[in-house]
């Protein structure tokens, strides 16, 4: 059974939705959110409120998929990072703020992290690196990478629940992320899509 490319699987959900299937509705936030409330976060600075525009996003994005509004499916990803970013800067332009839409404006133009293109190939890169992480064989690998560096929990709250020491996690660490950069560079070799 072959893997379905990322296009084909939001040209799926898309046709479900479509379709008036509450499933797909469900499996697309289930699929996207974290990458959404990741972006958010990482622009806002604040937790609360990324997972509170994240909310907002996928009503306005459920909403538009439902009517057809969107043009491309396979642009599905882009498309939900653009109307959090929207959703974002209205947030900045409005009374929460006391910047006015000029400041907001230089300060996007200047930081070439947050242009769109960035964003997304961000997205795709985290797609990617979890896609990796559970190809992981060790499921003790694949704990340590994604609590220490995705999660970026704690070390000693690491080492007390998996009943490490500080330096048997690190050797176990590095182990892991051996065995990771191993599986990227495959990835990276073969030229395969998320």
């Amino acid at each position: 059974m072959t893997e379905l490319s990322e296009a084909e699987v939001a040209r799926d959900l898309v046709a479900r939705i479509l379709n008036g299937e509450p499933a797909a509705e469900t499996e697309m936030v289930q699929r996207y959110n974290r990458g959404l409330v990741f972006m958010l976060n990482h622009r806002s600075r604040n937790r609360a409120l990324a997972e509170d525009l994240a909310q907002e996003t996928w009503r306005i994005v459920i909403e538009k998929v439902r009517g057809g509004d969107l043009k491309d499916p396979a642009k599905l990803a882009a498309f939900i990072v653009q109307v959090g970013k929207n959703q974002l800067l209205m947030i900045y332009r409005g009374s929460h703020h006391k910047k006015t839409t000029t400041e907001v404006d230089t300060e996007q133009t200047l930081d070439p992290a947050s242009q769109p293109q960035v964003i997304i190939e961000r997205y795709n890169t985290a797609l990617i690196v979890r896609k990796l992480v559970d190809e992981m064989k060790t499921p003790r690998d694949r704990e340590l990478i994604l609590r220490f560096y995705i999660k970026e929990e704690e070390k000693q709250q690491i080492c007390q629940d998996l009943g490490l020491n500080e330096l048997h996690f690190n050797r176990v660490l590095f182990r892991a992320r051996q065995r990771f950069k191993q599986l990227w560079n495959e990835y990276v070799e073969a030229g395969a899509d998320p």
